[in-house]
């Protein structure tokens, strides 16, 4: 199983400070780059990163991909932002038997659900007033006016707080020492060359498998 150490910022973590800012750069950094030869038949790999951090308050990551053909198209919270250009933090809190899917388009629109199992439907949408707590830094505009075909590098940040997880799963406000599972993902399922990447490398291209997620250790 792979691990991943979400470092302790001793200040509130900037999201849009910059990948290589002084506030980022000792964040660990997580490759999500295992790809599905099967269903990745354009040739089209997305390099894909993930830094994290937390500050106590807050659960923060920063994905920087460099990407093509890239699209935003959803507007609203909820709505199927995998169809666009989109990173992915799936995330199961010690404790809970449940797990949420951060889905977040390159436009910063936000899918979540709390999900026991999402083959039968067993699951809870997020509330849009939970939801807005969620802070998201999009490097893109939050529509994009079509494909976007020429490469083009871009950052999509969220900070999830602490307080949201110890309300929905019951977890100690204290996050040193604990530990959780978690994925990065990226897709981009309606593109025109669709990738569908992960940080870990997964039995089928299937994100919802909680059971093959690694290691979330908070420092």
């Amino acid at each position: 199983m792979k691990s991943y150490t979400v470092k302790k910022s001793a200040v509130p973590v900037v999201l849009n400070a910059g990948w290589d800012s002084p506030m980022w750069k000792d964040a660990e950094i997580a490759k999500v780059d295992y790809h599905f030869a099967e269903r990745n038949t354009h040739g089209h790999i997305p390099e894909t990163k993930i830094k994290m951090l937390h500050d106590g308050k807050r659960i923060c990551g920063l994905f920087q991909v460099k990407d093509q053909y890239v699209l935003a198209t959803k507007t609203a919270d909820q709505q199927m932002v995998c169809e666009d250009s989109c990173v992915e933090f799936f995330v199961k809190p010690a404790g809970d038997e449940r797990y949420f899917n951060f889905e977040i388009n390159c436009g910063g629109t936000l899918l979540l659900y709390h999900i026991a199992d999402i083959n039968t439907k067993n699951y809870d949408k997020v509330a849009q007033s939970d939801l807005d707590t969620i802070e998201r830094y999009h490097s893109l505009p939050h529509l994009t006016g079509g494909e976007i075909t020429e490469p083009v590098t871009w950052y999509l940040g969220f900070a999830i707080p602490v307080e949201f997880f110890s309300r929905e799963s019951g977890i100690a406000p204290e996050l040193s020492g604990q530990k959780w599972t978690a994925n990065f993902t990226k897709c981009a399922d309606h593109s025109s060359h669709p990738a569908w990447l992960s940080w870990m490398p997964l039995s089928r291209c299937r994100f919802h498998l909680p059971d093959e997620f690694g290691e979330l250790i908070f420092e």
